[in-house]
């Protein structure tokens, strides 16, 4: 069954939208927030927050942008009745796929938007998302009277510089570089601050968040970089799930990478800092 949505958009059982008009273009995908949860099919663990050791799975010249959204830029980019985000797949040929409103990246309240498309296409659509980013309203910095077993909704005013990516971490190690010699160059070359969020430890979770901070050409370049360095890694389309429903336990919190001086939620589990080595006498 399929209900109408705004501007020739429609939404299907699943909560995914389409635009009938748009024949040629891959099949937008993504989950919508008034849809019935239960009309919709479970996905599998495997599914919602596996990795693989698959490489490149879309179609030639195509790869993937793993994005984090807080809630408050949400609803603009995906636009009454899906019209911004089916609009904005037609301008740039991607295919963009956005966890429900609920389902947010572990330790996190941001939800998940998974980018297919060319290289091109991805820093298309990143920056029109870091421009809704930008546009965080006065209410959002504000805290919320919510009760003990929800995540807490003040978001970090902070958070409208900062560009924030899931890569696998087989990207996170060439963004790294030997040494920290290639996150380094990276931050010469855009004038951002770039870091990575602490591997997790016990759970399978393979993936790191790439926090970046800066101003608004800043973060396009950094961004522009990285997604060079998806487009290097073979591995980098391992972890394509947009859902976490199904991740317990503690994770390494993408917030600790928010600042040059990040603070430790008590809440996560991050690894141990290594000692130095005595000197071999």
């Amino acid at each position: 069954m399929m209900m109408a949505g705004g501007g020739g958009a429609a939404v299907d059982h699943n909560g995914i939208y389409s635009n009938p008009n748009l024949h040629s273009l891959q099949q937008p995908h993504m989950e919508a927030d008034n849809a019935d949860s239960r009309k919709r099919p479970l996905e599998t663990p495997a599914e919602e927050a596996g990795c693989t050791k698959r490489t490149n799975t879309g179609e030639e010249g195509e790869y993937f942008l793993k994005v984090l959204i807080p809630s408050y830029a949400a609803g603009s980019i995906i636009g009454k009745g899906g019209q911004t985000i089916v609009q904005l797949q037609k301008e740039t040929g991607a295919t963009i796929k956005l966890s429900k409103s609920k389902d947010f990246y572990p330790g996190t309240t941001e939800r998940v938007c998974l980018i297919q498309g060319t290289v091109e296409a991805l820093n298309g659509v990143h920056n029109f998302i870091a421009e809704k980013v930008r546009e965080m309203p006065q209410s959002a910095q504000k805290p919320e009277p919510v009760s003990i077993l929800q995540p807490q909704t003040t978001v970090n005013p902070d958070r409208v510089k900062q560009a924030k990516l899931i890569v696998p971490n087989s990207t996170a190690g060439l963004i790294i570089g030997k040494g920290g010699a290639t996150v380094k160059a990276v931050m010469e070359q855009s004038g951002a601050w770039v870091q990575l969020s602490q591997k997790p430890e016990g759970i399978n979770l393979q993936e790191r968040v790439v926090t970046i901070s800066g101003e608004p050409e800043q973060n396009r370049k950094a961004v522009e970089i990285i997604v060079q360095k998806i487009q290097e890694d073979p591995q980098s389309s391992s972890c394509l799930n947009i859902s976490y429903s199904n991740v317990s336990g503690p994770v390494a919190n993408s917030n600790p990478t928010g600042s040059p001086t990040p603070t430790r939620p008590r809440s996560c589990l991050m690894l141990p800092r290594q000692q130095p080595l005595p000197p071999v006498s």
